[in-house]
């Protein structure tokens, strides 16, 4: 009677974990390169005319080696247009502690166009 509680127990409690971790931590395996060689196309024989070298495997190989060249040419374009974002951000920023600049020579609380300062007219005598 016990050993079956203790059964009965241990099968609740493995089937609630079971239910709590539905594997959604782990991440899917997705490879960086096919699984499958190209030459698996040698095989083949419902090919035209062309060895099916010619006509299956090398242009695989070839698109293969175009996507490579295209993901590396996209990875350096990124990295160009970030580090432009960044040169551009720390010019936009301005130095710190320095009256920020619109074109105009104005700077904070001139009051000068409000305020205009009489001209003394000096007569000699």
């Amino acid at each position: 009677m016990r050993k079956s509680l203790i059964c009965i127990t241990l099968g609740i409690v493995l089937a609630v974990y079971s239910q709590n971790s539905s594997g959604q931590d782990i991440p899917r395996y997705s490879p960086q390169r096919p699984t499958i060689s190209p030459y698996l196309n040698l095989l083949r024989n419902d090919s035209g005319p062309l060895p099916n070298y010619y006509s299956l495997v090398r242009p695989q190989l070839r698109q293969q080696s175009f996507d490579n060249r295209m993901l590396a040419a996209t990875r350096a374009q990124e990295q160009q247009v970030q580090q432009l974002r960044e040169i551009t951000d720390a010019a936009a920023a301005g130095p710190t502690g320095t009256a920020s600049t619109f074109g105009n020579l104005s700077h904070f609380r001139n009051q000068s166009h409000f305020y205009p300062v009489k001209q003394k007219n000096f007569q000699k005598r």
